[in-house]
């Protein structure tokens, strides 16, 4: 099998017999004179308007077929597969309940105690979205 899996065109699958109704290998594979019968092509002339017209009716629009990607939001998650993040992530969490627990113990929690694991926090979000 080639780089990318696919199979297409090699010697063994272009001399296999195709089934009813397939073909035995890609029109890039064959030659150019196997390529002219079978579509109906002359080189030397070209298309006229008339077949333009009729060839996409027969055997589809010369594109690519559309795939949907992954979401805006499944790339933002990915972002924070890495294991680096993780920890920073998992720092900032530890921060956050170490100031929490330092503000109720001292009866009076003061706002700046939070800033440490909200700086965290904000940087992998921006770090998230600036990688996608």
């Amino acid at each position: 099998m080639k780089e990318g899996g696919q199979d297409y065109g090699t010697e063994k699958n272009c001399s296999s017999k195709p089934t009813k109704g397939e073909d035995s290998c890609a029109a890039w594979a064959k030659d150019v004179k196997e390529c002219e019968e079978k579509y109906g092509l002359n080189r030397d002339y070209g298309l006229s308007t008339e077949e333009v017209e009729k060839k996409p009716a027969i055997f589809g629009w010369n594109a690519l077929d559309d795939h949907e990607g992954p979401s805006i939001w499944r790339l933002i998650l990915d972002q924070f597969n890495d294991t680096l993040v993780r920890i920073l992530l998992c720092a900032a969490v530890v921060s956050f309940v170490l100031a929490w627990y330092d503000g109720q113990e001292g009866g009076e929690m003061e706002i700046t105690a939070f800033v440490e694991p909200l700086v965290i926090f904000l940087i992998l979000i921006v770090n998230a979205c600036v990688g996608v």
